[in-house]
């Protein structure tokens, strides 16, 4: 019997180290996990704080707040329409500038649906902006649509024809009014 009990025991030791082994592995696999998320996260956050930097910018070229009077803003749909035609950008463009979708863009344009007031007040800026100004800021926000922008520019300015200078029209010489006798 004493043999039995002693093996019963080996046997158990056995079984409970290897147990005990396997939570182990599997711990250590947990570990290794929650180490490599930590970082992804890190790097996430750096990548966040890095948009926000330039979106500060942005944002001090915007009101902190809306203004009563921007509550109370006129909408008209043709708003957007003049600013797409004033630059000549897409809806996609226009919705990249303001966060929205271009499906959103759309709505407006139709009058279906209304910018926000903070939005408003954002289109009135934008209507005041420069065409410098205006790309630098569309090439932040939406670089894709800034680059297909610059090529159709491009595109436009290869299509032209040189001008050509016509010769300078030579002055004539006033006729002499015939001698009175």
């Amino acid at each position: 019997m004493p043999d039995f009990k002693l093996s019963f025991q080996e046997e158990v030791r056995r079984l409970a180290r290897k147990e005990v082994k396997a939570a182990s592995e599997t711990l250590a696999a947990q570990q290794k996990n929650i180490r490599e998320l930590t970082k992804r996260i890190d790097a996430l956050e750096k990548k966040q704080a890095a948009a926000v930097v330039p979106a500060l910018a942005v944002a001090e070229s915007k009101p902190a707040e809306v203004p009563a009077d921007t509550r109370k803003a006129r909408f008209s749909p043709k708003t957007i329409q003049k600013l797409r035609k004033k630059y000549g950008i897409s809806q996609k463009a226009v919705a990249a500038i303001f966060g929205v979708t271009q499906f959103t863009v759309s709505h407006w344009e139709l009058g279906k649906n209304r910018p926000r007031p903070n939005q408003i007040a954002t289109l009135k800026s934008l209507m005041k902006l420069g065409r410098r100004k205006f790309n630098a800021l569309l090439a932040e926000k939406a670089p894709e649509e800034f680059a297909a922008l610059k090529k159709a520019a491009e595109k436009k300015a290869a299509k032209k024809p040189a001008k050509t200078t016509k010769p300078a029209k030579v002055a004539k010489a006033p006729k002499a009014a015939p001698a009175k006798p």
